[in-house]
């Protein structure tokens, strides 16, 4: 440590006798202390420190009109949130005046008369602690202030990602409401076609074309729908509708609508036996989610293998999963398997279609009841995806 930071230190002495005030202050001066004031009037001293910064102050005990106990009881008030370090150098001896001296806050104690050397290794000690905070202190000050830039630097640029999100959320959103009336056309105009209601088409292709513009424009649209969906549940535009929802005709019903598109790879759809429950909540939302979980697992399922549907009672309400022996998911995968637009396969030769929104809906539209979806999944050991909502939610039972 470099001696001129320990030299320029600014001393104060308080002591009511003047010849001791400058024995300290010459003691101080010849070991090459350059500002040490001193102070014969206590009660001056509170001001003083408040007018001036100093980075030790050496006291006497017994003095006139305000004693050192007095004084350093002021102090502390003055150096509240800094360290000043105070020697007491007094004629007393007896263990109370060391006692409350240390507990008011001294550092350290010199009993007159004192030896000069010990007095000026004290002092050196002490200003070289003082040093130290002083430049852990400003190292502190230094990191809150590029702490306090670096989050706003932050918040900032968070406020900004969201912004570019909510735009591209309203992009996306009036985007699909556009495509929506020309595809209803297409799709419109297609099964007219397919149904040759004006007349034959003529050649027989025509026929077999115009069926695959349909079907590929209901592709499109449930593409489309899905992508609005998205957009007004995460800008918070969507309200569900509540009303009594039987849970096994529900989930028998969305079985069946699938079923068509399990058949030809063979998957074995199960309904598990679902107790007579009655839920208060969006039938088309719930609907929506259980279409969502139950078309990704067909997707997903090889050949001949199983999907399995089933719910029953929760610890914190009712749970509703769908089960598959599909691949499974890489658990490098898991946590971002529900942002938007994110599949598990990630090559670009994919095998099966989508856009990668099935399950951010699916968990969007849970949160809106109040419930939460979990996922289990491993490489080679298939998924389970459970929907989790609130006790809240079921308001009977009802019979099958």
């Amino acid at each position: 440590m470099a001696q001129d930071d320990i030299r320029d230190a600014a001393i104060l002495i308080v002591d009511d006798n003047a010849s001791n005030v400058e024995l300290l202050r010459e003691m101080l001066a010849h070991d090459g202390y350059t500002n040490v004031r001193g102070e014969t009037d206590p009660r001056k001293v509170p001001p003083l420190c408040e007018a001036q910064a100093f980075d030790l102050l050496l006291l006497d005990i017994r003095m006139p009109h305000m004693s050192g106990f007095e004084l350093m009881e002021r102090l502390k008030a003055i150096y509240a949130g800094d360290y000043v370090p105070v020697l007491v150098l007094t004629a007393q001896t007896d263990q109370d005046t060391r006692r409350k001296s240390l507990e008011l806050g001294a550092n350290d104690f010199l009993t007159k008369p004192f030896i000069a050397w010990e007095l000026l290794h004290r002092v050196h000690n002490m200003l070289q602690i003082r040093t130290l905070y002083r430049r852990v202190a400003q190292h502190n000050r230094d990191l809150e202030r590029r702490v306090v830039a670096r989050t706003a630097e932050l918040s900032e640029a968070l406020a900004a990602a969201r912004q570019a999100d909510r735009a591209k959320l309203d992009f996306l959103s009036v985007m699909s409401h556009e495509l929506r009336t020309p595809l209803n056309s297409i799709i419109g105009f297609a099964e007219v076609m397919a149904a040759e209601s004006l007349g034959p088409l003529g050649h027989p292709d025509y026929l077999d074309y115009v069926k695959l513009i349909e079907e590929s424009g209901n592709v499109l649209l449930s593409m489309v729908n899905k992508i609005l969906d998205y957009t007004r549940g995460s800008t918070g535009s969507v309200e569900i509708q509540e009303s009594d929802v039987r849970l096994p005709a529900l989930l028998a019903t969305c079985l069946n609508l699938l079923s068509a598109k399990a058949q030809p790879k063979g998957i074995a759809l199960t309904l598990s036996p679902v107790p007579p429950m009655t839920l208060r909540a969006d039938h088309r939302r719930l609907r929506e989610m259980l279409l969502n979980l139950l078309d990704n697992a067909i997707k997903f399922t090889p050949s001949g293998g199983h999907v399995t549907l089933s719910a029953g009672p929760h610890a914190d309400g009712v749970a509703i999963r769908v089960a598959d022996d599909g691949p499974g998911i890489p658990p490098e995968m898991i946590d971002r398997i529900f942002n938007p637009f994110t599949q598990a396969e990630r090559s670009l030769a994919r095998q099966h279609e989508g856009i990668g929104l099935g399950l951010p809906i699916v968990r969007r539209f849970a949160e809106l009841h109040g419930g939460r979806v979990e996922l289990d999944s491993a490489p080679g050991l298939g998924t389970t995806v459970t929907i989790v909502l609130p006790a809240a939610r079921i308001i009977g039972t009802t019979t099958a």
